[in-house]
């Protein structure tokens, strides 16, 4: 299918006076919504350097800042505190998060020719992804794509054989960027579809925690698993279309609509794990064989404003409606209901070098959301002060393992970071701070049952990034950099126990940038080192998809070392990465309880640019 679009020959294309096709990162332009929604003036193109290629698992993607099963393609849970984005109501389920594009992750573009970004990894231990984005010019005005993404892990703990699958996952979209060539009217409309589909290893088989040793805890492979049996899934299907007339410069109106169905499933046989199934439930209520659990949300959005510029200052105004329905196997929650909003967001922006913006949004039932952003060359800086609604799974649920009937207020959280932006010709420097406080919040206790917090929680940070650059040639600008992150975190307040969070968190780099074989081949080669301190993290419940507070299984502090090398020639990239090369010999680490952290591997990747 690749061979037939990419000779899918293109009705606008560009040529010199010699007919030589000019095509490149320079032609392609990549086009975000928030471009168009927000009038943005920004023009950007498809990434064509080294830095970074070898990360390729969500959790390298992700700055290691989530907590995972140990494997790519798993549920995630955000290590550090985020601020909900939505004030209105949610399903709950929100493990898979990290792998759904939203609307706004969605890159439209403008090539001018046929267009395919590939990219094929072949990870150690049965680890592998594809990331295939393919885009052509219809016409000047029209672009049609497609993309794929396909994740498959085969187990790290507990493996019955080869191809022993641990995750497969794949999303696929299809896209449309239309812009009217004489009227002011553009499009953005997009189809996808998400499946992910686990086998849940429960995490390793541990008889005696205290007393076990690294022996006990490293085998990996060879490791008892707690759950033999068990398969979630998760799939999402979503429509999105974004379209805009702009009457005049002062004055424009725009329609966002969507449509957002997602279903979630688990089931468990004690017929096939009749020696874990029993312990590891703490509770049977409906079935002592068999587990099955579902949940269906299903959401259709539309926002309706007006925008325009005003000299510098920008401006859009809108209202939002969002018609819900959500249903679980045992409990239907709620009856369909409607969501209304009405929000503004507002900017200022003055020679591309200060920018100041605010966004405020109110739901009819009183929860909402203000937020504001000031970035300069020197400083930068957000408030953001949000009311929100608790989810339905944390207030009714009854399943074979779990039953819960709450009634919670609405949680609050109000949080203030900053810093400073310092550059010289070698080093950069970027102090910042974050102090949030967080009443009323919700979250899963040491039994995994849904509870609200009445007392406060106060997570305080400090830390930023420091960057050394050394040239080594001049003319072809080799560097050495060294470039760090690193963060203090501290909980506080009679709520601090519910909120867990390493105290230390670092990140580093440090590797060569240069040119080799008279200067055709650029390559980067170095370390990325990844640690943090010890902590009581989450646990995880398959059965419900939920992250949970624990207080037995200590995760010490670790440092982990990735060795890479990457070139590249032309539009081609390749990678070679040694995964924790400083892996001690029947040890590891872990980094959630009972799912220890990626062992020692190597991983392959290639990413090829085609414009023709």
């Amino acid at each position: 299918m690749v061979l037939i679009f990419m000779s899918w020959t293109s009705m606008s294309q560009i040529v010199d006076d010699s007919t030589k096709q000019v095509y490149s990162t320079k032609t392609t332009k990549i086009v975000l919504e928030s471009f168009l929604k927000d009038n943005k003036k920004i023009e950007i193109h498809p990434d064509s350097t080294l830095y970074n290629l070898e990360k390729f698992t969500a959790l390298e993607i992700a700055g290691d800042k989530y907590q995972n099963l140990g494997n790519n393609g798993t549920a995630m849970f955000p290590m550090f505190y985020t601020v909900p984005n939505e004030i209105g109501r949610t399903s709950g389920f929100n493990a898979y998060n990290f792998y759904a594009k939203s609307s706004d992750d969605f890159q439209y573009y403008d090539t001018k020719s046929p267009f395919i970004n590939l990219m094929v990894v072949f990870g150690g231990e049965g680890r592998s992804v594809v990331d295939m984005a393919f885009s052509r010019n219809v016409t000047e005005n029209w672009n049609f794509g497609f993309d794929i993404y396909r994740i498959t892990s085969d187990k790290q703990i507990g493996t019955s054989g080869q191809q022993d699958r641990n995750v497969i996952g794949t999303n696929f979209d299809v896209y449309t960027y239309f812009q009217h060539p004489e009227k002011p009217y553009s499009l953005m409309a997009h189809v996808m579809n998400m499946q992910f589909d686990i086998e849940e290893t429960g995490g390793i088989q541990v008889d005696n925690l205290e007393l076990a040793t690294n022996a006990d805890l490293f085998q990996y492979q060879d490791s008892d698993i707690r759950l033999a049996d068990a398969q979630a899934n998760e799939n999402r299907r979503t429509l999105h279309l974004f379209h805009e007339y702009n009457w005049t410069k002062p004055l424009q109106f725009y329609h966002e609509f969507d449509v957002i169905r997602k279903k979630t499933g688990y089931q468990d046989l004690k017929a096939g794990s009749a020696s874990t199934y029993d312990s590891f439930y703490n509770h049977i209520l409906i079935d002592q064989d068999t587990t099955y659990e579902r949940s269906e949300w299903t959401e259709v959005a539309n926002e309706v404003g007006i925008k325009g510029d005003l000299a510098n200052l920008f401006y859009r105004i809108y209202l939002r409606r969002r018609d819900i329905d959500f249903d679980m196997l045992y409990l239907d929650p709620t009856a369909k209901f409607s969501e209304n909003f009405l929000g503004g967001y507002t900017r200022f922006d003055w020679r591309e070098k200060f920018n100041v913006e605010a966004q405020a949004e109110i739901l009819q039932s009183g929860e909402y959301k203000l937020i504001g952003n000031l970035n300069s060359d020197f400083i930068f800086g957000s408030y953001k002060s949000v009311r929100y609604k608790p989810s339905f799974f944390s207030e009714q649920y009854f399943g074979n393992h779990h039953e819960w009937s709450n009634s919670f207020n609405s949680a609050f959280v109000n949080e203030i970071s900053g810093g400073l932006q310092l550059k010289l010709n070698f080093l950069k420097i970027r102090p910042q701070a974050r102090i949030s406080t967080n009443d009323q919040f919700m979250y899963f206790d040491q039994f995994m049952l849904p509870r609200q917090s009445n007392e406060l929680a106060i997570l305080s940070s400090i830390g930023g990034d420091f960057d050394l650059k050394l040239i080594t040639n001049k003319t072809y600008k080799d560097a050495l950099h060294f470039e760090n992150e690193f963060y203090f975190t501290n909980v506080s307040g009679n709520g601090a126990d519910n909120i867990r969070v390493p105290e230390l968190f670092y990140n580093g780099k440090l590797y060569w940038d240069g040119f080799i074989f008279k200067k055709t081949t650029q390559v980067e080669i170095g370390v990325n080192a990844h640690a943090q301190s010890g902590y009581y993290g989450m646990d995880y419940a398959p059965e419900v998809q939920q992250f949970y507070l624990q207080d037995e299984f200590f995760i010490d502090r670790y440092l982990t070392l990735d060795f890479f090398l990457s070139m590249k020639v032309q539009n081609v990239r390749a990678f070679l990465n040694w995964t924790y090369v400083n892996q001690p010999t029947d040890g590891g680490y872990f980094i959630t309880p009972y799912y220890p952290g990626q062992s020692q591997v190597t991983g392959l990747g290639v990413r090829w640019l085609f414009f023709d």
